[in-house]
């Protein structure tokens, strides 16, 4: 069996001519320790790869374009399988299947890096640089499950890397004042929390509504501060922490559900990837499901104490993001009690997305008993999908969108054009049809072949990410540092307050970043990447009316938008009131039916249907 080392000096490290590694500083200090310049390193790290370094391979590189979509294009009809096969058998909830089915959907993951080894991996000496250090709150995501996947080579070996004078921050509003914070958030937001707290420090009896809320939203909190004018009481909650002891919930059948669903997943795995690879990757699996169905009944039990019994008051669940364990386990804790589960859109991308199909079974309206949405079109998706379990109510988006159309002053001091990155590493599988690697490269290409050209000054946005994917700082950085006419802005604050201070605003991939730019009235530049997160089709013709799209399959694509971005600001904005009319209309169909009253409107549908 393999081994895992934390003590370096251990190691040999001259012993090993191949390395799994994600880390800059991890390598050079392997280096240091005796490892052989002529080593093949592995890794998927845009950092390293981006390096000069010869021996530095793309673990990834298997995956091209059209593989990656091959892969993709068949997980849906998976999801959907295995939702039938566990809803089938009788005495399971509906939330139990969808946390199967969304949990063989989370595993392609897995088969997806273990479609990156070959054979001689699982026989030959292999080291293994494990990387530790400061990292968000879903925890230590800098590590691909190498360990996992070679664990019965006896030739290979694990060692641990804790990176030093190590800082990592996450999404902050600091720096920003509370005059802008409040102009975004509006008056909603502090009734809110004054309720919240107000009525929490109120006996419960003197209240016959209300809502408990374990997360939130923009039009969860306008809904909840509506609501809370009408007497009704806001309450956060959560569930009991998990025990590693409760295992008294792991369901008996565990044998039996594997041996239901293996058949699929093993298909699907002898389909992807190398043989040596088929039988740990299936061990895998069955430990996964193990792990996951113990983890949904935790939370059913946990959410169940946390939501208590109805009874003497009218309760009702408003959440945000359902689509997921924690989601499915308290759907299923309400629906045993007997509570009604509202969930609101918490941005636009379902409507206007062309690679979310293989998401289905993660969409809020699968699991909720209501849907609160921005627009026609997202009901349309949703009310199309095959999970859909959800009553439709079209609300109109928060006031926190709409009021962006507000942020019409412009800070002279900052530069006129922001580029809004919407760069997101994922170490591996995920919507994007290319490898972290080749986004580096089209953000780099961008970066250095349009905005280092333009003769505007630029400030370069990044990515304002909570979850660190890699040790090292994303390289494209570099080259932003390089431009004359560039200023880099790092800081982890949300786009939503910065906006005001811009003239031209440039992003991309159809992401809810969109909607905030699209609210602002300002000139939307959008780059339709067509292998990463692209427009579906009939939004793509929508958009195309109502802002400036660039595909960046388009021939000269490049040069294109240099061209057009080097126009004067005011000649961009003159082409802008021409779209006035389609943009209109593009907001209607796409981004918010209504021009505000979304949390009122919700509010009153929730005491009329749901409170009565």
């Amino acid at each position: 069996m393999s081994k895992t080392i934390q003590d370096d000096s251990l190691v040999d490290f001259s012993n090993y001519s191949t390395v799994f590694c994600d880390s800059t500083k991890a390598l050079e200090w392997a280096y240091q320790n005796g490892l052989s310049k002529s080593a093949i390193i592995k890794s998927s790290a845009p950092a390293l790869l981006f390096s000069k370094n010869r021996n530095i391979q793309n673990i990834e590189k298997r995956w091209t374009v059209k593989e990656t979509k091959e892969f993709q294009k068949t997980i849906q009809k998976l999801t959907e399988d295995i939702f039938d096969i566990v809803l089938g058998i009788p005495g399971i909830e509906r939330e139990f299947a969808l946390a199967i089915s969304q949990f063989v959907y989370k595993f392609q993951r897995v088969i997806f890096k273990a479609a990156c080894l070959d054979a001689n991996d699982f026989t030959e000496p292999r080291l293994f640089i494990y990387v530790y250090g400061k990292t968000g709150p879903s925890g230590n995501m800098m590590n691909s499950l190498w360990d996992q996947l070679l664990f019965g080579n006896p030739s290979f070996t694990k060692v641990d890397y804790k990176l030093e004078n190590d800082k990592w921050s996450t999404l902050t509003t600091y720096g920003v004042s509370y005059w802008r914070r409040f102009k975004v958030a509006g008056y909603e937001t502090i009734v809110y929390r004054l309720a919240m707290k107000l009525m929490n420090s109120m006996p419960s009896y003197i209240f016959k509504k209300e809502i408990l809320i374990p997360n939130e939203n923009e039009l969860n909190i306008e809904i909840a501060s509506s609501l809370a004018l009408h007497g009704v009481r806001i309450s956060k909650i959560k569930p009991e922490p998990l025990s590693n002891t409760e295992n008294i919930f792991l369901s008996e059948n565990i044998i039996d559900f594997y041996k239901m669903l293996s058949p699929i997943i093993s298909k699907r795995v002898r389909d992807w990837v190398e043989p040596s690879a088929v039988d740990i990757t299936m061990s895998l699996f069955k430990g996964y499901l193990e792990k996951e169905i113990n983890q949904f009944k935790v939370f059913v039990n946990s959410w169940e104490k946390a939501i208590g019994k109805k009874s003497g008051i009218n309760k009702a669940v408003l959440v945000n993001s359902p689509g997921n364990l924690k989601g499915f386990a308290l759907a299923c804790a309400c629906r045993k009690n007997s509570i009604p589960l509202i969930s609101s859109q918490h941005g636009v991308t379902v409507e206007i997305s062309k690679a979310h199909s293989m998401l289905h079974v993660g969409f809020d309206n699968g699991v909720a008993d209501a849907m609160f949405s921005y627009n026609q079109k997202v009901v349309d998706v949703e009310q199309g999908t095959y999970f859909d379990n959800a009553k439709h109510y079209i609300v109109g988006m928060p006031m926190r969108l709409i009021r962006m159309k507000y942020a019409k002053s412009v800070d002279k001091s900052v530069p006129p054009i922001v580029y809004i990155s919407t760069n997101l590493y994922h170490m591996g599988f995920s919507i994007s049809s290319k490898t972290d690697y080749h986004n580096a490269m089209d953000e780099q290409s961008c970066i250095t072949e349009v905005l280092s050209k333009l003769p505007h000054k630029v400030r370069y946005k990044t990515y304002p990410e909570d979850n660190r994917r890699y040790a090292d700082p994303d390289p494209v950085l570099n080259n932003v540092k390089l431009a004359d006419n560039i200023e880099l802005f790092f800081n982890k604050i949300d786009m939503r307050y910065l906006i005001d201070g811009h003239s031209v605003l440039v992003t991309s991939c159809a992401t809810s970043t969109l909607g905030w730019v699209v609210m602002s009235e300002k000139p939307v530049i959008f780059i339709d990447w067509k292998d990463k997160s692209p427009l579906s089709d009939d939004a793509y013709a929508s958009i195309l009316e109502g802002v400036f799209v660039f595909d960046d399959n388009d021939l000269n694509f490049h040069q294109k938008l240099r061209d057009f971005l080097s126009q004067p600001i005011d000649e961009i904005e003159i082409l802008w009131q021409k779209k006035k009319s389609a943009r209109e209309e593009m907001i209607k169909n796409y981004f918010s039916m209504y021009k505000g009253g979304a949390g009122k409107r919700a509010a009153q549908i929730i005491l009329r249907e749901y409170l009565n």
